[in-house]
């Protein structure tokens, strides 16, 4: 196996076994519309978890899985996010509709060559939606929007006598769209759960990396999602998976080797994986060769995962989070260190919470989310 960067899928694939099983099983039951909500921190593998379920539920001939992540989107706007939504429901089900073309190919054909191209009475679905998306303006009426999305996965899976099961990648990250300038997210996840409370062949399998968006949209009682869907958290590998995934393509490293590699990591995957791809250039395999790599990643690597992130931060957020990776926990230390009032920095932590950089281990302390970006801050950056 070689080392990716991307999400893995197939024999590529190591741990999770047991949840992925579960979820195989719960999501190929044509009777059952139980859904999952995977969530986790960021570079743990939520998407390649999604991915794989995606890969074996296409060999179901019952199935039909659509995979669709909200950070793809560029504009963050209501009408784009619906838009590529409906293009990636509609090319799921093409196969089973017997379309030539790809809906982002249809929409940009005229109505009277549409109407020649689907005049088979059972795509009559898909015309209507294609010509409610072609007539997509920004002023639509919001609910109008969301009902039509939402509900062509249902009609189109009662047309073929399937079953849809449609997965949104970072879906909290919903609550940022915006419609005329304001933002209408919220509004939008409270619309997907009544429309998701009538569906009879559709399943929702949601992801999000953020705890605290997926309070808004999921885990808490609060939350439009609560108890709706089945709630796993993806954790870091234990020791025994970080051996198998770097031994599977590195035949010679030493047992200290992979002990370095899962302190360094902490088991999250996508580093394991990227010291992995930077130790393939390397001849022998020692322990001090792989802290020579981990500094080398941490200073070129590093800069470039890191660095954009950290400067899009306020001022006040690079102070605290920097302060918090040199060894300042308690709002207490972080004030005394930062020369501000303790509100203020237990007004930024909460921000930092709420953006996934910080988490509150216990009442009163703090630790930076991500391990490896807290050694960045720490061995990078100047306070």
């Amino acid at each position: 196996m070689q080392f990716t960067l991307k999400p893995v899928k197939g024999e590529g694939f190591i741990d999770r076994q047991e949840l992925l099983e579960e979820m195989f099983s719960e999501l190929t039951d044509i009777n059952s519309t139980t859904g999952y909500a995977v969530y986790g921190k960021r570079r743990i593998g939520k998407t390649s978890i999604l991915k794989e379920v995606q890969r074996r539920l296409h060999e179901e001939h019952k199935i039909v899985s659509v995979y669709f992540s909200v950070w793809d989107l560029i504009e963050f706007s209501l009408v784009e996010f619906c838009q590529k939504l409906d293009m990636e429901i509609i090319d799921a089900y093409r196969p089973l509709l017997g379309l030539r073309y790809r809906a982002r190919e249809l929409i940009q054909t005229p109505f009277a060559v549409l109407r020649k191209i689907l005049d088979r009475s059972e795509l009559k679905i898909v015309y209507d939606e294609l010509e409610f998306l072609i007539s997509l303006k920004e002023d639509m009426d919001k609910n109008l929007l969301v009902e039509n999305t939402f509900s062509l996965p249902e009609k189109l899976a009662k047309n073929t006598d399937t079953k849809c099961v449609l997965m949104i990648d970072e879906f909290p990250s919903i609550s940022e769209l915006r419609s005329n300038n304001s933002k209408v997210g919220e509004a939008v996840i409270r619309k997907i759960r009544s429309i998701f409370e009538n569906w009879e062949r559709t399943t929702l399998c949601i992801s999000g990396s953020i705890r605290s968006t997926m309070n808004l949209a999921v885990l808490s009682s609060t939350s439009p999602f609560y108890r709706q869907l089945i709630i796993k958290e993806v954790k870091p590998f234990e020791r025994e998976y970080t051996k198998e995934l770097l031994s599977s393509s590195i035949l010679d490293i030493p047992e200290e080797g992979i002990a370095e590699i899962h302190k360094f990591s902490t088991g999250i995957p996508f580093y394991i994986q990227f010291i992995g791809k930077m130790l393939e250039r390397r001849g022998e395999v020692t322990v001090e060769g792989i802290k020579e790599i981990e500094e080398e990643f941490l200073r070129e690597e590093g800069d470039i995962l890191f660095k954009e992130e950290f400067e899009n931060l306020s001022s006040k957020e690079r102070l605290i989070v920097i302060n918090i990776a040199k060894g300042c926990h308690t709002p207490k230390e972080i004030t005394n260190s930062v020369g501000d009032k303790v509100s203020n920095v237990n007004r930024f932590l909460k921000y930092l919470e709420e953006k996934g950089y910080v988490l509150k281990k216990e009442k009163g302390y703090y630790v930076i989310e991500d391990p490896v970006f807290e050694r960045w801050l720490r061995d990078r950056v100047d306070v």
